[in-house]
């Protein structure tokens, strides 16, 4: 081992302590790392690869989505980081093709484009596995399949005990809360396997005078633009929908004391889930509280309707979707109190202004995981030149549509059709 652990707090600063340690715990699989501009995450990735490049008798990879950014990005930022850390006689540079050895031990890092992604299975070597993998600018990629086809070809077995794979991510969350990369690691659902970190220029004590004041002449210009590339926050078409949400445990002492129950449901079955959410609303402080939830794909009319009984929900009033009067017909066959949702033209966006206009939506992830994510991730409209429309996306919102269901009553607004 040429360099010792403490001194890494020489090239990692402070903010990514807990990256570097995660990047030596075995149990941690994926580490993503995203922020805005100039937030040292690819400078500290390349400063932790370095390391372990030095540590661990392994190999590894750095890939971009388009093969001619890589050469100028992450195979700089690697030899950027053998300097920094003085260890450049300890290494071999090869330009072409793109391969930095470590001479030491022999095991060394490639890099590849994902336009071919044969080249990247293919990747074998007789005497260090590929273990460790750097996936830079990870919003290029399409689809989050395009990724788990990179990183599932690469586990391609155990490793001999002392060593276990990493994968590294970085990126610039893309503006809109419905890119892939968004949904996955802009919520607080994740893996016990997986580490989420963001930095911001904030955070990078190396960054340059110039550059803050580049970022404070921005925030002055489009304060909305700045939160996305320089706080690097997923700011969706620029209007936060439901800023009123609040995520956190709703205790068993507070579902005690709730009254005020109102239900939904959304039908569903083939590919669109169901779902029914039940709710209480407090009037008074205007909160509004998500109980309990059914949702999912291929759950029939009756397993919804036996479902709501044998949680003895069936005596409060349900609104559906009216555009299923037969399934609203069939739950009144089982005993449901339940009822079909009224409609007009514009109910959707005024119910939808209304549920931003309560002083408090409280969602506990675990009792509604469904209902926490479709809130969280859900974003407006946009026209052709990507400006908000005044209505919710219509897709991942069925948790939504039951609430405004459910609530029909308390929205009122005649004209609306409420």
């Amino acid at each position: 081992m040429i360099k010792v652990e403490k001194d890494i707090a020489l090239f990692v600063h402070r903010k990514f302590k807990n990256v570097w340690v995660a990047s030596k715990d075995p149990n941690i699989l994926n580490i993503v790392c995203k922020g805005g501009r100039g937030s040292g995450k690819s400078s500290d990735i390349a400063h932790i690869v370095t390391q372990m490049l030095m540590r661990y008798p392994v190999n590894a990879v750095g890939i971009r989505k388009i093969d001619n950014t890589i050469e100028l990005s992450i195979f700089e930022q690697i030899k950027w980081a053998i300097n920094e850390q003085g260890v450049s006689h300890l290494f071999k540079v090869n330009k072409s093709p793109m391969r930095i050895t470590y001479v030491p031990r022999g095991n060394y890092i490639v890099f590849r484009g994902a336009q071919e992604p044969e080249r990247i299975k293919s990747l074998k070597s007789a005497n260090f596995p590929f273990a460790i993998v750097w996936i830079e600018e990870l919003s290029e990629f399409k689809t989050e399949d395009e990724v788990t086809t990179i990183t599932n070809s690469l586990l391609r077995g155990e490793l001999e005990d002392g060593l276990f794979y990493k994968f590294f991510y970085s990126y610039n969350p893309p503006k809109r809360k419905q890119s892939w990369a968004n949904k996955k690691y802009e919520t607080q659902f994740q893996s016990n396997n997986t580490l989420v970190h963001h930095s911001t220029y904030l955070d990078n004590p190396f960054i340059s005078k110039q550059f803050i004041e580049e970022a404070e002449a921005a925030k002055e210009r489009n304060e909305y633009r700045y939160r996305w590339e320089y706080l690097g926050h997923a700011i969706g078409s620029g209007v936060v929908p439901f800023d009123n949400l609040t995520f956190r445990k709703i205790t068993d002492e507070e579902m005690s004391t709730f009254d005020n129950i109102r239900q939904g449901v959304d039908w569903g079955y083939a590919t669109d889930p169901v779902s029914f959410g039940r709710w209480h609303y407090d009037k008074t402080r205007r909160k509004l509280y998500a109980i309990d939830e059914l949702y999912g794909v291929k759950i029939s009319n009756r397993e919804t309707f036996e479902w709501i009984k044998n949680k003895q929900y069936h005596d409060v009033m349900t609104v559906g979707d009216s555009a299923e009067p037969k399934s609203v017909a069939e739950g009144k066959s089982y005993g449901i109190h339940i009822k079909g949702a009224k409609k007009g033209p514009g109910s959707v966006e005024y119910g939808e202004k209304w549920l931003d206009d309560l002083d408090e939506i409280i969602i506990d992830s675990k009792r509604t995981p469904h209902t926490a994510k479709e809130f969280e991730n859900i974003d407006y409209q946009t026209d052709k030149d990507g400006n908000p429309k005044a209505k919710l996306d219509d897709k991942d919102n069925h948790s939504i549509d039951q609430c405004r269901y459910s609530l029909e009553n308390d929205m009122k607004q005649d004209k609306w059709g409420f």
